[in-house]
């Protein structure tokens, strides 16, 4: 497993890998998420310091992403694994190596992340890679016209 720069040429994987019913449970990206947009976005990373994004790749084949918006010295983290590469062990590998990525290059107070109540696979990760629960910041959250549960974590450094 490696982290790896966005290019354009993955923006139809990461459009088509958005699509997926688990993705789209537990995710904000929304189900309409086109390749030109998200062609858009990572042609806008690396103008943006507030932001970063990698791919994460295991064998030369995309597997997802992991995200970070840095605001106010705390950086908010988020990671998607897509249907294919899941049950490897992929996100928890690339969470980590990810966190200390961000620790050795951006300046950082605290990690936090969140995530849906029922999402049990993505609370492990957090876990797994250091996160620690976080029940005061546990709030519901209007996610694609809904009111999501949502449990958050935070990791600091």
């Amino acid at each position: 497993m490696r982290l790896r720069e966005w290019t354009v040429e993955d923006a139809a994987w990461y459009a088509r890998a958005t699509r997926d019913p688990e993705v789209q449970r537990y995710t904000t990206d929304p189900p309409t998420t086109t390749e030109q947009q998200v062609a858009a976005a990572i042609e806008a990373l690396p103008g943006n310091p507030a932001v970063a994004s990698f791919c994460i790749e295991d064998a030369g084949e995309r597997c997802g992403n992991v995200a970070v918006d840095f605001r106010d010295g705390v950086g908010h983290v988020s990671y998607l694994v897509a249907a294919e590469a899941r049950g490897r062990g992929l996100a928890t590998g690339a969470l980590t190596e990810f966190v200390a990525w961000i620790l050795a290059h951006h300046p950082v107070t605290e990690l936090r992340l969140w995530t849906h109540r029922d999402n049990a696979g993505s609370r492990k990760v957090a876990e797994r890679a250091g996160f620690v629960r976080d029940p005061a910041r546990d709030e519901d959250r209007e996610v694609k016209g809904e009111v999501w549960p949502t449990v958050a974590y935070h990791l600091v450094p």
